[in-house]
């Protein structure tokens, strides 16, 4: 199911999914609010009531955030979140069918980012709505590609693709001799991982995704668990490839040093957590590579937090080809 395209007579509501806008980045909200009122006249922020015992991560209650969510999903056209971080699943989790039909009803534009990756993923799996992972309100003026958003939810662009030269095949496979076509599904791995827990999702087949994954807080002790479950569920094991984007690099490669100097008493190079990915996922790459349907591992560098300015945009739930030079395409139409 396709969302609505977007146009200047669009209602564009601004909600607050999870957490209030940091001082650090309260200029580059007022700058996006700024130009979504000159391109989407018809734009409105619906703002939270805090209350002195909310938590400061939070930028407001569960049932304040939520009052307002449905407030704004009512009419809108496109739901916008403000701002990501811990929370959203307080909202997801609280949904009904009756809500669930009003967005089936208005197939609004929905993006999303970091913890908001339950949003997106939910409203998939529920509607079949195709939803967007693309940074919240904020990230809107600072990314130089949001041009090619803003064409994409506007209905001018049918397809894009992106490539960069740090892209790699990792792992035993390689490169795929072939293109590879599936579904784009993910984003924030450890949310990824919790929506199919809270909601005890049991999906037909995970044979026809690519799962993106990217997270910025876990190291490999918190993303040991999250892989475990995730293959537990046969993901890994079905799946058409596997995109793994930004994960904390720096406290992963910190943690091995620390690992090996504690149980080795040796030092090693830098790891990445494609590392982790491989060790844990062994024994599927090995039977998959044996039955012939080899999984295939793209490295890059351009998904998840603080990636620079030309952040992935993936359709949640579009036509997904990987070339075997790396080329990552997305084919539409996204919006009708």
């Amino acid at each position: 199911m396709l969302p609505k395209k977007i146009t200047p007579e669009s209602k564009v509501h601004l909600v607050h999914t999870s957490s209030p806008v940091e001082k650090s980045d309260a200029a580059l909200f007022e700058s996006a609010l700024k130009k979504l009122k000159t391109m989407y006249p018809h734009t409105q922020l619906f703002d939270v009531q805090r209350d002195d015992l909310d938590l400061r991560y939070l930028s407001g209650s569960a049932i304040e955030r939520l009052k307002k969510f449905r407030q704004a999903a009512k009419e809108a056209n496109w739901l916008l979140p403000v701002y990501g971080g811990t929370g959203c699943e307080d909202i997801i989790s609280r949904l009904n069918d009756s809500d669930l039909v009003k967005i089936r009803k208005n197939r609004p534009v929905v993006n999303g980012f970091s913890d908001t990756t339950i949003l997106i993923n939910y409203l998939y799996f529920m509607l079949k709505l195709n939803t967007f992972h693309y940074s919240n309100t904020c990230g809107l003026v600072e990314n130089e590609n949001n041009k090619l958003f803003f064409d994409v939810i506007e209905g001018k662009r049918d397809s894009f693709s992106f490539k960069t030269d740090k892209y790699e095949w990792v792992g035993p496979s390689g490169a795929p001799n072939e293109k590879i076509d599936g579904v784009a599904i993910g984003g924030n791995l450890s949310v990824f991982r919790d929506l199919l827990d809270m909601f005890e999702m049991r999906l037909r087949t995970w044979d026809d995704y690519i799962l993106f994954a990217e997270d910025e807080d876990m190291d490999i002790q918190d993303l040991h668990p999250v892989i475990v479950s995730l293959d537990k569920r046969g993901v890994f094991r079905h799946i058409k490839a596997l995109v793994i984007g930004r994960f904390n690099d720096r406290e992963t490669n910190m943690k091995f040093k620390k690992l090996d100097t504690m149980f080795r008493h040796e030092k090693i190079v830098d790891e990445k957590p494609i590392w982790t990915f491989k060790y844990l996922l062994s024994d599927v790459i090995s039977a998959r590579a044996k039955s012939g349907n080899p999984l295939h591992i793209l490295s890059v560098d351009n998904l998840g937090h603080d990636v620079g300015k030309n952040p992935m945009l993936i359709p949640i739930g579009a036509k997904t080809i990987i070339h075997p030079d790396k080329k990552i395409e997305f084919v539409g139409p996204f919006v009708e």
